[in-house]
């Protein structure tokens, strides 16, 4: 990894961590730090990708379900498929529209604005993403089966921890 707080080359950052913090525990710790930075890693590893084909990870959460439903989707509905809110969907819209990957069009009552994908937005897709999809699944192509299914639910070990500690 090309972090500078690089665990596994110098622990003894995470000795310096756990000594002015006596009750913490370092293994805990290690895993913590060493996720941080393998999560980090790995996003900007599909930042830069997804940049090769002008898009971002924000612009693939309002892709992905025009994509998946093969329908119209309100600026509503994209937000709440996405996990972002309504502005933020509206800002991801204008770009991608002025990029010709989708457009804008209105429902039947002519209140409700409809986004889909265009041609181009349909080729990007369907050419373009399963070559991305397949760069990020070679990542974890010296995994077994077991693997998989242990690191499946360690993710979701972890993501109920964080659940819990958002309520605290």
């Amino acid at each position: 990894m090309n972090s500078d707080f690089n665990i596994n080359a110098d622990p003894r950052k995470i000795n310096l961590l756990a000594e002015k913090f006596p009750d913490m525990d370092s293994q805990s710790l290690n895993t913590l730090v060493l996720f941080v930075q393998t999560a980090h890693e790995v996003y900007n590893g599909v930042s830069s990708r997804l940049s090769e084909y002008g898009l971002s990870i924000g612009n693939l959460k309002i892709l992905m379900p025009l994509f998946l439903y093969d329908r119209s989707l309100t600026p509503s509905e994209l937000a709440e498929f996405s996990g972002v809110t309504r502005s933020t969907v509206t800002s991801l819209i204008d770009k991608l529209e002025r990029d010709g990957i989708i457009r804008r069009s209105t429902l039947t009552d002519r209140r409700m604005t409809a986004i889909s994908l265009t041609s181009e937005g349909k080729q990007l897709m369907t050419e373009r993403i399963p070559v991305f999809i397949q760069l990020f699944s070679d990542l974890l192509n010296e995994f077994t089966q077991e693997d998989h299914i242990l690191f499946a639910t360690l993710l979701q070990k972890f993501s109920s921890g964080l659940e819990r500690i958002k309520q605290e």
